[in-house]
């Protein structure tokens, strides 16, 4: 499902906003060339666990949002218009601009590096397998910190001999990493030099709020780090420039 609402351009003010709902699903979304690893979408070896039962791997997309929404705003601010002299100088041509979106986390996988289903490797991928865990209860139950994302003793880890040629029960994509939240502002000032020439200046914020987007945590039931946040994306950056415009 989605909804759009517009404002067209009147009395120096306009907005768009956008909202989705979606849900699909897929085998397979990419071949990830880099191997497993928390990144920003999907962090997985993208392959069947078992290559004989395909259908085992049906899960929502890697790149899957949910919930998705968007809005972007333009304000020209008009209230010096009618001003003169010195006052219209100071205030006239100002113009303020934001881009506001939100998603939902997108789904990954939690996998074991360890080859305890002795499928080999996949040189594709760098060699990395992909093997799964048990599954024995809901990982999304919380606890949502940084120090542990999903509850990571929902997995059980398979034991390399006791378990050799076994494939775990964890499904693909089964544990939703975290959303993404962001607004972006501009404000720019507009100076005329003569017909179709004019001097503008530029302040610019991108993730204004200054709010910690994460990248998924560790997915390899291996690692010390497995359910840890180590990445996330860029903190506030502010900008300055001047634009000649003819």
């Amino acid at each position: 499902m989605q909804w759009t609402v517009n404002r067209r351009f009147t009395e120096g003010f306009y907005f768009t906003t956008s909202y989705t709902i979606s849900k699909a699903l897929d085998y397979v979304s990419s071949m990830n060339e880099t191997g497993s690893g928390p990144n920003g979408a999907s962090g997985e070896t993208d392959l069947a666990q078992n290559p004989f039962n395909l259908r085992r791997s049906t899960a929502l997309p890697s790149l899957m949002r949910a919930i998705a929404g968007w809005t972007s705003a333009s304000w020209e601010l008009l209230f010096s218009r009618s001003g003169t002299g010195a006052a219209k100088a100071v205030f006239a041509g100002w113009q303020l601009n934001g881009i506001a979106n939100f998603s939902s986390g997108t789904p990954f996988t939690v996998y074991d590096s360890v080859d305890f289903s002795q499928s080999g490797s996949a040189p594709e991928v760098q060699g990395f397998p992909a093997n799964r865990p048990n599954l024995v209860a809901n990982p999304n139950n919380g606890p949502r910190t940084v120090e542990r994302w999903f509850d990571i003793t929902a997995f059980q880890r398979l034991d390399p001999v006791g378990n050799a040629g076994q494939y775990g029960n964890a499904g693909r994509n089964i544990v939703r990493g975290p959303g993404f939240h962001g607004l972006d502002l501009s404000l720019l000032k507009t100076f005329p030099i003569r017909e179709g020439h004019s001097l503008q200046f530029r302040a610019e914020c991108f993730n204004f709020p200054n709010h910690p987007n994460f990248f998924i945590p560790e997915n390899d039931v291996a690692s010390p780090n497995f359910g840890r946040i180590l990445q996330a994306g860029p903190s506030r950056l502010l900008q300055f420039a001047l634009k000649y415009l003819f």
